[in-house]
């Protein structure tokens, strides 16, 4: 796998994990944030076609990931 696709996949799900801890202290942020990520990545997806379902399953795994972490903190 290329490094550059790698660090993509790291990126999408830290994203999901930053945006799911984020609503813990701030919930408009979080929403703006997630929105602004679907927004970017149907944008991509309607104009190069890049599969951009694969990169929102990543971060919606982050997301995941955060829900827990918030859940255990919380």
């Amino acid at each position: 796998m290329n490094p550059l696709t790698s660090l993509k996949k790291l990126a999408h799900y830290a994203w999901g994990l930053l945006t799911a801890l984020v609503a813990l202290v701030a919930p408009v942020l979080s929403a703006l944030m997630f929105l602004g990520f679907i927004v970017y990545e149907l944008d991509e997806e309607w104009h190069i076609r890049d599969k951009s379902y694969n990169d929102i399953r990543e971060m919606l795994i982050g997301m995941g990931i955060g829900v827990v972490i918030a859940i255990l903190i919380a």
